[in-house]
């Protein structure tokens, strides 16, 4: 196979090559007629630059970069030291960059991996991409598997199947499989994901929907939520209706409006919802507020406080602490709690316990000694309707 070599410094103009291209420093190519086509590898050795479209077998510079202004379209490899800048359209199936990767218009890529930062302007498509530093993709996404050492930024609708940021991830709007990240995630505008993993903090700016959601610090959503399990070791705020399967938060929960839960919800410190909530079981370590609270389980720990009315088939409330009305089928009441009105079957309250209001039964009760109460337990046939 023939071999063309352009020297050191030299300015070449090119069209076809039939063969392979050898590239000296500081040289540059110019397309005859748009496009360079060569039908061998292109070796460069240190730094050049190509006016117009570049076509090749495989690409390779050594110590050095190169600047592509138009399109570069390389059918096996391209692997170079530094810097790869394309001023127009990146195809290529395996891409290996030491430094940094610029692309203004489409990309479609195999597998890449880039040491520094990578930067894709126009709509990109690639199957695994691993960046040591930065990517950011301002067009549409579609990518299979991401791993980025620092930040992502997705800057339109991204696609992607799995991600894993050892830094921040900051989104528009997207579909994703699987999130993981070390630092933080943003995203602007309505996101799809399968399951989310993030040391630190998540925020979420409109209504999303999330399945899974395991979050270290603090976990913010400013509209509506959709999830099937949210674990948080922080605290949650919700600025909207929120509604799933299952909550566990180590410290607070704050939704401004309902919370909705078919399964358990489960909150360390205090939980304020301003509305309804809802779930199966309800275990709440603090201080508990809610216009109506509905469970088939309820319990309230140990110096617990509860504002709001409790309507659940089976409710504990521990020692010492204080609640508004209950409404239950079974409802025990612990040492030193205080309760304002008890309507339920069956009823059990333990020494030093005090009830300002009334208690309304229709099967057994049974009281300490040492109980306070306003007014006389009175069996009726049948319990009044929960009132918030």
């Amino acid at each position: 196979m023939s071999e063309i070599r352009v020297e050191k410094g030299q300015v070449k103009k090119l069209g076809v090559v039939n063969g392979n291209l050898r590239i000296g420093k500081e040289a540059t190519l110019i397309a005859e007629d748009g496009t360079i086509v060569v039908n061998g590898s292109i070796i460069s050795r240190g730094s050049f630059v190509c006016e117009g479209n570049l076509q090749a077998r495989t690409l390779k510079v050594k110590s050095g970069s190169a600047e592509i202004y138009g399109d570069l379209t390389i059918e096996q490899i391209v692997s170079v030291d530094k810097k790869l800048d394309i001023n127009g359209s990146f195809f290529c199936p395996e891409v290996s960059v030491g430094g940094s990767l610029i692309v203004e218009s489409i990309t479609k890529i195999s597998s890449a991996t880039v040491g520094g930062t990578a930067k894709f302007i126009g709509d990109t498509s690639i199957e695994s991409i691993r960046v040591g530093g930065t990517l950011k993709v301002l067009g549409e996404t579609d990518i299979g598997s991401v791993s980025v050492g620092g930040t992502v930024k997705f800057s339109a609708n991204a696609k992607v199947d799995s991600i894993d940021v050892g830094g921040t991830l900051k989104t528009e709007s997207g579909v994703f499989g699987t999130i993981k990240v070390g630092g933080t995630f943003k995203a602007y505008d309505k996101v799809d994901i399968q399951i989310i993993d993030v040391g630190g903090t998540v925020k979420l700016l409109v209504a999303s929907k999330i399945q899974d959601i395991d979050v270290g610090g603090t976990f913010k959503a400013l509209s509506d939520l959709e999830f099937r399990s949210l674990d948080v070791g922080g605290s949650i705020k919700i600025e909207g209706n929120a509604e799933g399967e299952e909550v566990k938060v180590g410290g607070t929960l704050v939704c401004n409006k309902n919370l909705t839960c078919s399964g358990n919800i489960s909150v360390g410190g205090t939980c304020s919802v301003d509305k309804v909530l809802t779930g199966h079981q309800i275990t709440i370590g603090g201080k508990l507020q809610a216009l109506l609270i509905n469970g088939k389980y309820v319990k309230i720990g140990r110096r617990g406080e509860v504002i709001g009315t409790v309507n659940s088939e089976k409710i504990v409330i521990s020692d010492r602490a204080s609640t508004g009305d209950l409404y239950g089928k079974d409802i025990r009441i612990e040492e030193r709690c205080r309760i304002k009105n008890i309507y339920g079957e069956d009823i059990s309250i333990e020494d030093g316990t005090r009830v300002t209001g009334e208690i309304l039964y229709t099967h057994e009760i049974f009281i300490d000694e040492n109980v306070k109460l306003s007014k006389e337990p009175k069996k009726v046939s049948s319990l009044p309707p929960v009132k918030a």
